[in-house]
Order: structure tokens, then sequence, then C-alpha cells
């Protein structure tokens, strides 16, 4: 009964966390969840684990997808392919200040696999605008910051992962396509 308590405990901090939008103590859960797990299903067995496992990559994604900016709070038009990792996102940006979150969740594993194709033009006339990419608990990595055209294969890790742009007084275009 003990292990029953304990997974129901954990279930429902992290059902909490993750609808309160805290991914980052979210993510320091979750990456130890599975460790506690292992240990309860010595005295439960597999059965309550696995639910759980289960569940959890539902709250993940549920959680994940919190973070992107909604969509009629994004500068631009975003389209959303198979999942919310992949689609395209256009936007012409005026004095523009603001970060917005385009693409990305929170996924222990991607059905789709973990290789995204990455290609973003950016045109700046004035101020500073950055395409980012926040990858687990890594500082956010730059892939364009000036005008050019950025085109690579970036590898997800387990956890969260999100492509963005930050603006400060950004007069310009953007066009992103992810697959």
């Amino acid at each position: 009964m003990t292990g029953k308590r304990i997974l129901c405990i954990i279930l429902i901090c992290m059902g909490a966390l993750s609808l309160s939008g805290c991914n980052s103590i979210y993510q320091a859960l979750s990456d130890g969840t599975e460790k506690i797990l292992d240990v309860a299903s010595d005295t439960v067995g597999d059965t309550p684990k696995n639910t759980a496992l289960d569940i959890m990559d539902a709250l993940n994604e549920i959680g994940g997808n919190t973070v992107l900016t909604s969509e009629s709070s994004l500068q631009g038009e975003r389209t959303t392919g198979i999942d919310n990792y992949v689609g395209t996102y256009s936007a012409e940006y005026e004095d523009f200040s603001k970060t917005e979150y385009l693409f990305g969740g929170v996924d222990v594993e991607r059905e789709q696999g973990n290789e995204l194709n990455v290609e973003c033009v950016l045109k700046v006339d004035s101020g500073t605008a950055k395409v980012f990419w926040i990858s687990g608990s890594e500082n956010p990595v730059s892939l364009i910051e000036t005008d050019g055209t950025y085109k690579e294969t970036i590898t997800l890790s387990s956890g969260n992962n999100y492509i963005g742009i930050e603006c400060e007084d950004f007069t310009g275009s953007m066009e992103l396509n992810i697959e």
C-alpha cells in the first residue's frame, strides 16, 4: 500500500507542476521520477510503474504546450505539423520587443525521432533579433542573430526543447521552417 501512496504523491506533484507552468522544476522532477519509480516497482511490481510513465508522458505534453506562445499573442503566423515540434512560422516585425516560443515541447521520447531540420531566414532592418534553441537545462543556443539563413539539423535531448525568437526594438522579418 505504501508503494501506491508514493506513486500517487509523485503523480499529483507532477500534475500540479505541469499545470502551473513551472517547467524547470518539473523537468528536474521528471529527470528523477524514473529512478523513484524503479524503487517503487521493486515493491509493487511493474504495472504501476508503466502506468505512471504513460501518465508522465501525457503530463509532459500538456505542460510543454503551455510554454509555447499562444496563437493570439504571436506577431506572425504559425502552422504546426505532425506535432508542436515541426511546422512553419512567418512574421513581419516593427519595433517589436518580446520573446516568442514558437515550436517545441517536453517529451521524454518524441515519437517522430529526435532530429529536426531547421531552416530560418532572418532579415534585420533595425534593433536586434535572436532565433534560439533551448534544450533541457542547458543555456539557450543562438541559431541566428544577423541577416542571413540558418540551415542545420539539431538533435533534441530528452525533456524540454523549444525554438523561439527574442527581439529588442526589432524591425524586420523571419521565415522559419522545421521538419
